[in-house]
């Protein structure tokens, strides 16, 4: 295939027509390293079962970003559970997956319904707004706040450390500018929660922060740079996939007005909504960091060891092959075995969490909010291609 302009903004506006040339072109696409890791570039593998293969795959494919990190440029993140192997992992994952179990997720609803209706009830009457800066960016991390233990009132802070850290993290498109700026926002949260690790140390609260802490000092399971990855991981990935989700997802039903006012009449059938939002729009795009620890054959490509892999799940989720007319939205659509939330030992853990704050929100939206519609046929698209998302829609209300 001819080089593709992943900063081209025809690709961040609509990336599935190249996503299909990747899947017809008969094999992996290569793309030249960007990061500041020894690794000269990564293998794109975009059909389905390439991408189930990798997502599954552990042994003979390696998670530890850190094998490549050049010397001084590891972070927390880097040692969080997303960039680990069993059976790392399987400690890192076991200390928090009590957070995140359906009847944790079940007790935090009335939160979340509170949450949402208090937003909602700020922006109604007023004509018109940008819908992910009045209510899909500030309900998720408000949501996380409260499961976390970090105050609503340093929401803006997080958001601009956020946005650099995710723009910094996009290999296809980093240069040093946005490097720079990861760089220096990931110093500062670092520095947050190691002030909040201590105010929770001397007077604990009942959130998971307190949890992770009590672990770290007491049971001496967690260390510190762990603990931290922990915090970076939740409040960054966790809060963005949520806010595109609810972005993506408004958009497109508001694009196929059928499904909007089928919805309005039966919200029972929202569940099957959400999944079908999650497939066409993926939140994730792709997989985190993978890199081969010796030679082996994924998708019919022959690997040596030390080849670094990428699966691109925003083509998977459009591949014929498993979905039939795959560029139609269909909130009737079974089976819907999407990879949105990814597959194997490194599924999404909070993918419970996301689904139930889509499930109220889409509901009470349509409730409360029955005639928004778009301000704009031509939305900004956020510049990173690793998420999927937007910058500002804006609607009436």
């Amino acid at each position: 295939m001819e080089t593709i302009d992943f900063n081209d903004p025809a690709f961040l506006g609509d990336p599935y027509p190249v996503y299909r040339q990747l899947r017809e072109s008969g094999g992996p696409y290569w793309l030249a390293q960007k990061q500041p890791i020894k690794s000269r570039g990564i293998w794109l593998f975009s059909r389905h079962d390439e991408v189930v293969d990798i997502l599954k795959l552990e042994p003979p494919l390696s998670k530890q970003i850190s094998r490549v990190r050049a010397s001084g440029e590891t972070s927390p993140l880097d040692i969080s559970m997303l960039q680990q192997d069993p059976p790392e992992h399987t400690r890192l994952r076991n200390l928090v997956k009590q957070a995140f179990t359906p009847g944790q997720v079940q007790a935090l609803e009335p939160r979340i319904v509170q949450i949402t209706d208090e937003l909602i009830t700020r922006i109604a009457g007023r004509g018109t707004g940008d819908f992910i800066a009045d209510i899909a960016s500030p309900l998720p991390f408000m949501v996380l706040a409260v499961l976390l233990g970090v105050p609503f009132e340093d929401y803006d802070r997080f958001y601009h450390w956020i946005t650099n850290i995710l723009i910094g993290f996009d290999s296809f498109t980093a240069n040093r500018e946005s490097l720079d700026r990861q760089k220096q926002s990931m110093q500062e949260f670092i520095n947050y929660f190691n002030r909040l690790i201590v105010q929770r140390r001397q007077q604990p609260r009942d959130d998971l922060i307190s949890t992770l802490v009590e672990v770290r000092d007491q049971h001496d399971k967690l260390n510190t740079d762990e603990l931290l990855g922990m915090c970076v991981l939740f409040l960054v990935a966790g809060y963005e996939t949520t806010v595109n989700l609810f972005g993506t997802g408004l958009y497109t039903l508001l694009r196929h007005p059928e499904h909007l006012e089928l919805l309005k009449q039966h919200p029972e059938n929202l569940p099957a909504a959400i999944e079908e939002m999650l497939r066409f729009e993926s939140p994730l795009q792709r997989s985190t960091f993978r890199i081969t620890t010796e030679a082996c054959e994924v998708g019919g490509k022959h690997l040596q060891e030390g080849e670094q892999v990428c699966a691109l799940i925003g083509a998977a989720n459009r591949d014929p092959d498993q979905f039939p007319e795959p560029d139609t939205f269909d909130i009737s659509r079974t089976p819907n075995r999407h990879l949105a939330f990814g597959a194997g030992i490194h599924t999404c853990l909070g993918a419970a969490l996301a689904r139930t704050e889509a499930r109220i929100a889409f509901a009470r939206i349509l409730e409360r909010l029955p005639n928004i519609r778009l301000a704009s046929q031509q939305p900004e698209w956020n510049k990173t291609t690793f998420f999927r998302g937007f910058r500002c829609l804006p609607v009436c209300y």
